[in-house]
């Protein structure tokens, strides 16, 4: 490459001539175009690897100017005013003389249409028999098309003549001969059609090949973003022009298709960084900040921010884009399925571009009010999105056809895309009609159906040594969208007629739980592999399952009960796995992933009287082993209280390796997230069993007995890590709630201190330590942060911080949500006990006699289990323990803890819809602390 680029000028001076233009000899001018254009694109690369800005910036010039090529030095250098101005500062400039760019005019030099010989019309030989002897006499160059050997053919039909025998072959022997002419020269034209399309595929890769070195692998700041855009929307308007044409050659679809992809995927990109450079831009960000803190900022970008992010090529041209690339995939018709894979990327792509993106979440969003977010003006992310969804609806029933049918059958990956397409149209469909065109046609019921096939495959993956896992990632993809599909309120009732729940149930794969590795106990030891292990297999298996279950009992309101007891039988048919995964043996973040969704499950099915709402007959057999799976599941959860509830082994684990790198530090994120949602997700499940079997405050169902010594263990001097745990099977006391309270408390703090320190550091990126920007972007990337440049050092330490202030955003609002969940138990508890509860060795013994009966009869209508009697809060509580709950209370539920509480309400439950709600069942705890039993 040094020689030909010093030697005369070569490439330059032969790329300056390019397209060449030579009709008599198409194919020849053809091939030395592809030549030259893959030698032009090695040439970019190594120069822009040896930072050789001066000859790489040459030849953009010449590629991409719009204008007339200005002179060059005679040494090949590019002068000083030239140097001086980008490839694109062309946008200024006299419109009389522009000119086509050059890398535009190669494309319009390869003619997309082919002419087709007409086919043989034969009177003496079988047309069949002719097409299988040329198929037969085919031969495979190195470097070149497949041609048929016409000497060959030749040969093959002039000893058939020679073979017939007879006066009547000899009369038609020139007859013959004549025949024999014609299908050797429609031999001869039809080696120069493939040898044609063999040209222009090649022509066509090396094009492609071109545009994709200098989008990629150029430096970013020779093309400024402005005419990158521009640049990818001609490049892409052309291209589809030529392809759409209806002479087009269908051969050629596969590398245009290619190219759309690649060029689809740099808009996007390029669209989306520059709606995010307002962000990153120190002045405008600053300001924004400010207005963040102070609550007048909203983090959406308004229409006057994305005008500036559309401003290069317009929303009108991005409509041209999304059109054309729909009409690309109808011309497609039913074949050409991986044709239409590179169509659907492109399709995601295009629409990722209105996807608004992720922005911290500051915690002062909250104070507008509901009414303020209702009548807000439209952005342009929502505005783009409308009206990239009236364009798909413009294409009716033709389009919703091809995409469902490609989801669900054909190539493994053009389902998986048609899938994800699916799942990005549904979920910016306002008006549901893809949903109501995927129930009314059966699609969506083909996909449920589907889930029993699956089930073998996906069996055969939890071996040592899998096949391949396209099954998986096929099933990941499906149960993707099925879970978007029932975040609607209209999709969840269509998956519970379909009986997707029910086709899980019968899923034998979720009962083949591997063991797991007790040598990761603490689950982040393990080097990364590429492909999982068998217990991380399955993980990818069930958490989808169970996010469906979820998903669906949380949009399914008006058959909530429906969803609850299907959901119940999904829990009860795979009853072995989900009491392993509740007993919790491993420590690692995909056992807590499968805690935290499997008890949010429990909490919203497992409910009381859920049996009795079933619309099949249960005998009374059925119903009491029902009735013991239950109350196994109520039991386990209540002990995973004692576990979660801040106990010293977990805790040492999340205080561990604070300088962990890469993948441990999200691991670690994951785990504490995680280990919260579990307890939130028992607290509202304890919530919703108190509330629910409680008619009146005096007849309340009491999970947790009398007795702080819980809280007042843990709180004392010594800590020891291996705390017995209460056994399962018996009531925890109420001191596991007054400590998760405390803890939950002092979580919150720790968690809002670190949000607004990640708050002011994403402020000020720039002026924070190197060390520190090295830290932040080795949690994103395991590898290479030496060699990126500052500027992407930056963007990737704004990433690792808006995760991190998001993250400490959801950890604030778990813990603020338990303390509400604790604060009301423990204050039901107590007024329980304090004011309506009679010691079993009281005098009156006709009233100690009577409420057990009382409590006896709202027990028996959710658990029969003797072995969890949830009415021994009330049949064996003595006065003494009475009155050392009042006692150890007061004393836990002092004022320093009570002024924490209502500092967090200051703090975040007042930009919140419950506010004044911590402040409430303080002063009635406190009331209830003050009453005198006598």
């Amino acid at each position: 490459m040094r020689y030909l680029r010093t030697s005369q000028d070569f490439l330059f001076s032969q790329l300056q001539h390019l397209p060449f233009s030579v009709k008599e000899h198409e194919i020849p001018a053809l091939n030395q175009m592809s030549w030259l254009m893959k030698t032009a694109s090695i040439e970019l690369r190594v120069t822009s690897l040896n930072r050789q800005r001066s000859h790489t910036h040459r030849l953009l010039h010449l590629l991409l100017d719009d204008v007339p090529v200005k002179h060059y030095l005679a040494d090949g250098e590019v002068g000083m005013e030239d140097e001086s101005r980008s490839v694109n500062g062309f946008l200024h400039f006299d419109t009389a003389s522009k000119v086509r760019r050059k890398i535009l005019s190669i494309l319009d030099s390869i003619d997309f249409s082919q002419e087709i010989p007409e086919p043989l019309q034969l009177d003496f030989f079988d047309r069949a028999q002719i097409e299988q002897v040329i198929a037969n006499c085919e031969n495979k160059s190195a470097r070149g098309p497949v041609i048929c050997n016409v000497k060959h053919v030749h040969k093959v039909l002039i000893a058939e003549v020679n073979a017939l025998q007879g006066m009547a072959a000899l009369g038609q022997r020139p007859l013959l001969m004549e025949e024999i002419n014609t299908i050797l020269q429609y031999v001869v034209e039809r080696n120069k059609l493939l040898q044609c399309l063999y040209a222009k595929r090649h022509a066509l890769e090396s094009w492609r090949q071109l545009v994709e070195i200098i989008l990629t692998a150029c430096p970013q700041d020779l093309i400024q973003p402005e005419e990158r855009q521009l640049i990818i929307r001609d490049l892409l308007q052309d291209v589809h022009d030529k392809i759409l044409d209806d002479d087009a050659a269908q051969e050629l679809m596969p590398v245009v298709a290619g190219a759309v992809f690649a060029l689809t995927a740099h808009l996007s990109q390029s669209v989306r960084t520059e709606q995010k450079q307002l962000l990153a831009d120190p002045v405008s960000r600053h300001s924004q900040f400010v207005l963040m803190l102070d609550g007048s900022f909203t983090p959406s970008l308004g229409s006057e921010g994305m005008a500036v992010g559309f401003a290069s090529i317009g929303d009108s041209s991005l409509h041209i884009i999304l059109k054309k690339i729909l009409d690309f995939i109808l011309k497609t018709g039913g074949g050409f399925q991986r044709v239409r894979t590179h169509l659907y990327g492109s399709l995601l792509y295009y629409l990722q571009i209105a996807q608004r993106p992720d922005e911290p979440d500051t915690l002062d969003a909250a104070k507008k009010t509901m009414w303020e977010r209702l009548t807000a003006p439209e952005d342009a992310f929502s505005k783009l999105q409308r009206e990239n969804m009236a364009i798909i609806e413009s294409y009716g029933s033709t389009l919703m056809e091809v995409v469902c049918r490609d989801a669900c059958d054909g190539h493994e990956i053009g389902r998986m895309l048609a899938l994800a397409l699916l799942d990005r149209i549904v979920s910016v469909d306002k008006q549901q009609q893809w949903l109501v065109y995927l129930s009314n046609s059966g699609y969506l019921k083909v996909l449920v159906d589907s889930l029993a096939d699956d089930d073998l495959k996906l069996q055969s993956l939890l071996t040592p040594q899998p096949p391949l896992l396209k099954a998986l990632y096929t099933y990941e993809s499906k149960m993707a969208f099925l879970t978007k599909v029932a975040k609607l309120q209209q999709g969840a009732l269509e998956l519970l007629r379909s009986g997707v729940i029910v086709r899980l149930a019968q899923c034998r794969v979720y009962d083949m739980r591997p063991e797991t590795d007790q040598q990761g106990l603490f689950g982040m030891r393990e080097s990364p592999v590429f492909i999982p292990a068998p217990v991380e297999r399955y993980r990818q298996i069930l958490l989808p399952a169970l996010q469906l279950c979820q998903v669906i009992l949380t949009s399914s309101m008006t058959q909530h009960v429906q969803a609850a007891g299907q959901v119940l039988q999904f829990l009860i048919s795979h009853s072995d796995t989900i009491q392993a995964i509740l007993r919790c043996q491993e420590v690692s973040a995909g056992s807590f992933q499968e805690l935290a969704l499997l008890t949010g499950v429990i909490s919203k099915a497992a409910l009381p009287g859920v049996l009795g709402d079933l619309d099949i007959d249960i005998n009374e057999g059925m119903q009491i082993e029902l009735q013991g799976h239950i109350g196994r599941f109520q039991r386990q959860c209540l002990g995973l209280l004692t576990r979660f509830s801040g106990s010293d082994r977990l805790r040492q684990f999340k205080l561990q390796d604070d300088h962990a790198e890469g993948d441990r530090v999200n691991k670690r994120d994951e785990m504490e997230l995680a280990m919260q949602q579990i307890c939130a997700n028992v607290m509202q499940y304890c919530l919703s069993l108190m509330v629910k079997n409680a008619p009146a405050f005096e007849h309340t169902i009491c999970l947790f007995t009398p007795s702080l010594s819980e809280s007042t263990n843990r709180d004392g001097p010594r800590q020891d890590t291996q705390t017995p745990a209460i056994q399962y099977w018996r009531l925890p006391g109420l001191g596991i709630i007054v400590y998760l309270l405390k803890q939950s408390a002092n979580d919150f703090f720790s968690y809002y201190d670190s949000h607004r320190q990640s708050v002011s550091k994403l402020q000020n990126v720039e002026q924070l330590p190197p060390d520190e920007i090295k830290e932040l972007c080795q949690s994103v990337l395991l590898a290479g942060v030496d060699k990126i440049s500052t500027a992407q050092k930056y963007i990737v330490a704004r990433r690792r911080l808006v995760k991190l202030i998001n993250n400490r955003a959801k950890l604030l609002s778990l813990c603020c949500y338990i303390i509400e969940m604790c604060l009301f138990i423990l204050w039901r508890h107590l007024e329980h006990y304090l004011l309506y509860c009679t010691p079993a060795d009281s005098q009156d013994s006709l009233l100690a006699s009577r409420l057990p009966l009382k409590s006896r009869k709202i027990q028996g209508s959710f658990s029969s289990d003797p072995n969890l009697d949830f009415r021994s809060g009330l049949s064996g509580v003595s006065q003494h323990d009475i009155d050392q709950l009042q006692i150890e209370a007061t004393n836990s539920f002092g004022e320093s803890l009570q002024k924490k509480l209502l500092d967090i309400e200051s703090l975040y439950s007042k930009v919140r819809s419950r506010y004044t709600f911590i402040q409430a069942l303080v002063r009635r705890i406190r009331g209830l602390l003050r009453i005198s039993r006598t």
